[in-house]
């Protein structure tokens, strides 16, 4: 089975979540496109009252001219109308002309302000409504690839590095965020505004539109050849900024290991030699944006060359449109290339987000966490557990070799041995952060394995070694093991921790925030805030890894003290190297490669003068 499927390298992928966000939030796309038409309305209006301006200005004939078509007929048809409306506006102002032709003036004058005004306003929309698009289209994907790593198994996070994850979710969407809203703010309006364009081309000129068809292929061809290249480049720049990020968290996590044996220049080193490769691959990705804005440059050039020359022959040789007609041209196809321009951006930056989107699709495309799918219920747990023929292998080598174990509700098992025994995965095993390939592993007579994962979790507390504490009060962080706890439930808890004193005593009592990991706290202090947490979750069955083996002499008793009030009346299971802290178990199981190689109470192991016995004595000497 694989772990991942390797994602489309294609634009499909970013184009199958633009589709489905356009689905999604269908009302929000219609309102953007019906402002993105009103503002290439408002925006291109102004330019067609060129014609009867000229007209005036220039006095020229009102006739069609030969060979202009039906266009020119109508553009006749608008000239006369407008002559008529500037006339009644005029006269309904008020405002008298010994000139005619500036009641025209005057009224291209008040149309273009009033196209101004209501543009302003389709403007403020446009902005608006596709950048909100934008990132509510990034902010959804961030919320997925949460949810994704919330559903991935253990065994992904010890394959991955932390500075690589975090870059996705954080270096990869921003650029998507602000690829999306560059792109929106053109990628609707622009082809809009080239449309209006297009129109005015065809209704003054309409042999020019073969011309400007003819420079669709010219831009469009390198456009997208170097799109591709954007694409790519952007993924191995992306990435070679996870590994940067990957070496400043390497930096900060570390950074008393780093100071104590004087590493500060191997990791400045290795932080630069990443900006440096990160440089490298940027580098290449803007030349390939700068030859495509070169490239579909010259194509729009060498088609506005042939225009203007097809121009110059209609009105001077051929002489089959009047020269206002050209003057009104000359707007739109000096705006054209601008709107080309916008356009050949924002498609590099749709590249530069599918070449984003690539890394995010590879981590949602990694396996889930299949165990907590399906399940039977389990509403009420006594504690029974027995693991019968478990074998497991991480890779080849396996790490348990055919565990049998029979434990009853309410009996302490402890787990003892060298490293690499097979301690921490039995651990594992039992709080199903995986299966065993072979074997089964039993709980209150039900294979763990058809029990609901939630259900079952609900009735486990765990105790970590290196404990683990979010940067939120100490309230909050007792009551994540069960959340909705009351205030007294809280402080019961703390009471049985051996830690409601500590509390106390400080200025804001619960409401303190313990800090970043909890760096405002000392050791112990920590470990028996998390043995609280484990407390009011009253849970049947406990695991303990080691849950002393980091503290003095001093935190190390008051901590053993919280948590024989823990395990009192529970199921436990404790990791352990100090043997004296485990001498009270009802069960020793000695693990050594993979097997149990001897099994008992302390009082049992030490008669038989094996391998426990051993261990015993080296650690009393």
């Amino acid at each position: 089975m694989t772990e991942t499927t390797a994602p489309d390298p294609g634009l499909r992928p970013l184009g199958r979540r633009l589709w489905a966000a356009i689905v999604r939030y269908k009302g929000t796309v219609a309102l953007m496109l019906l402002f993105g038409a009103l503002e290439a309305l408002f925006t291109k209006l102004p330019l067609v009252l060129i014609e009867p301006l000229f007209h005036e200005m220039g006095g020229g004939p009102a006739a069609v001219p030969a060979g202009t078509g039906i266009g020119a007929g109508i553009a006749v048809e608008f000239r006369t109308w407008f002559q008529g409306f500037a006339q009644d506006l005029a006269g309904w102002l008020g405002i008298g002309f010994a000139e005619p032709g500036m009641n025209v003036v005057l009224a291209c004058g008040i149309v273009a302000v009033t196209c101004g005004l209501l543009g302003s306003v389709t403007i403020y929309y446009v902005q608006t409504i596709s950048r909100y698009f934008a990132i509510r289209i990034v902010s959804d994907l961030r919320c997925e690839l949460a949810q994704h790593f919330l559903d991935l198994p253990l065994r992904f996070f010890g394959k991955r590095r932390m500075g690589e994850m975090i870059s996705r979710v954080t270096n990869d969407t921003q650029v998507m965020q602000r690829s999306f809203e560059l792109a929106t703010d053109n990628i609707v309006v622009d082809p809009l505004m080239i449309v209006a364009n297009l129109a005015m081309v065809a209704w003054f000129v309409p042999m020019a539109i073969w011309v400007l068809l003819a420079m669709v292929p010219l831009m469009a061809i390198p456009l997208w050849r170097q799109g591709r290249r954007v694409s790519r480049r952007s993924s191995k720049s992306l990435q070679a900024m996870g590994e940067t990020t990957e070496a400043l968290n390497q930096i900060l996590t570390g950074i008393r290991t780093v100071k104590a044996f004087q590493l500060e220049r191997v990791r400045r080193d290795e932080f630069e030699a990443n900006t440096r490769t990160f440089l490298e691959r940027t580098h290449g990705m803007l030349r390939a944006k700068g030859r495509s804005m070169a490239q579909t440059f010259v194509g729009y050039q060498f088609g506005f060359a042939v225009l203007l020359v097809m121009l110059g022959y209609v009105v001077l040789v051929d002489r089959s449109i009047p020269f206002s007609y050209v003057a009104v041209l000359i707007a739109p196809l000096a705006t054209t290339y601008q709107h080309v321009k916008r356009i050949t951006r924002s498609f590099h930056v749709l590249m530069e987000s599918a070449g984003a989107l690539r890394g995010i699709e590879e981590i949602l495309h990694s396996e889930v966490d299949t165990t907590a799918i399906g399940g039977q219920p389990l509403p009420t747990l006594r504690g029974d557990v027995e693991m019968r023929g478990v074998w497991f292998t991480y890779d080849t080598e396996p790490v348990l070799r055919g565990i049998d174990l029979k434990v009853r509700a309410g009996q302490t098992v402890a787990f003892v041995g060298p490293s690499g025994g097979g301690k921490s995965t039995t651990l594992d095993l039992l709080l199903r952060f995986n299966d065993p390939q072979r074997g089964q592993i039993l709980v209150d007579g039900t294979d763990l394995r058809e029990i609901r994962l939630a259900d079952y979790r609900a009735h486990t507390a765990v105790v970590s070694q290196q404990p683990f504490l979010f940067n939120t009060t100490i309230r909050e962080n007792i009551a994540y093991g069960r959340p909705g706890a009351t205030q007294a439930q809280i402080e019961a808890a703390a009471r049985a921790a051996n830690i409601h004193d500590f509390i106390a005593a400080q200025p804001h009592g619960y409401d303190t925030v313990v800090g970043e990991r909890g760096s405002n706290l000392s050791g112990g202090q920590m470990q028996r805030l998390t043995i609280a947490r484990a407390i009011v979750r009253d849970p049947q069955i406990l695991f303990l890894d080691e849950a002393t083996s980091a503290l003095d002499s001093e935190n190390e008793e008051l901590v053993q003290k919280a948590l024989d009030n823990l395990r009192r009346g529970r199921t436990s299971f404790v990791i352990a190297h100090r043997l004296s802290t485990i001498a009270s178990a009802d069960i020793i199981v000695v693990l050594d490669k993979g097997r149990i190689v001897e099994q008992g109470s302390h009082d049992e192991l030490l008669a038989r003068q094996g391998v426990y016995r051993r261990m015993y004595d080296l650690q009393t000497v």
